[in-house]
C-alpha cells in the first residue's frame, strides 16, 4: 500500500508542476518572443516524473513601427484547458490518496 501512497503523490506534485507552468505561460501571454513551458509526464514503476520543457515553435508575427516582431507562442485556451486538466488531476490523485489511507487503516483494524 506504500507505493498507492508514492504513486499519488507523485500525480499530486506532477499537478501542481503543470499548474506552475500553465500560470506562468498566461503571465506571459502579452510577452514579445516568450516561449511556453510544456510538462513532460513519465511513468515509472512508483508513480509520474516531471521534467519542464520548452515549445520553440513561432508565436504569431505583427508589425510595430515597420519592424517585424515575433509575438508571444502561447495561447490563453490551450492554457485555460490546461489548467483544467491539472484541476481534475489534482482531484482523482487526492482521491486516490484518501483511498489508500482507508485501506490501510482497515487492514490495521483488522489485524488488531
Amino acid at each position: 500500500m506504500i507505493s498507492a501512497f508514492s504513486s499519488s503523490a507523485s500525480g499530486i506534485k506532477a499537478s501542481f508542476r503543470m499548474m506552475d507552468a500553465s500560470a506562468h505561460n498566461t503571465a506571459n501571454i502579452n510577452t514579445d518572443g516568450y516561449k511556453k513551458q510544456t510538462v513532460i509526464m513519465n511513468e515509472t514503476g512508483s508513480g509520474v516524473v516531471v521534467t519542464l520543457g520548452r515549445d520553440y515553435s513561432a508565436g504569431p508575427y505583427y508589425q510595430k513601427n515597420g519592424t517585424v516582431i515575433e509575438g508571444s507562442n502561447s495561447e490563453y485556451t490551450q492554457e485555460a484547458v490546461s489548467r483544467i486538466t491539472a484541476v481534475n488531476m489534482l482531484k482523482a490523485n487526492t482521491a486516490a490518496f484518501r483511498c489508500a489511507d482507508e485501506m490501510q487503516r482497515c487492514t490495521l483494524d483488522i489485524k488488531a
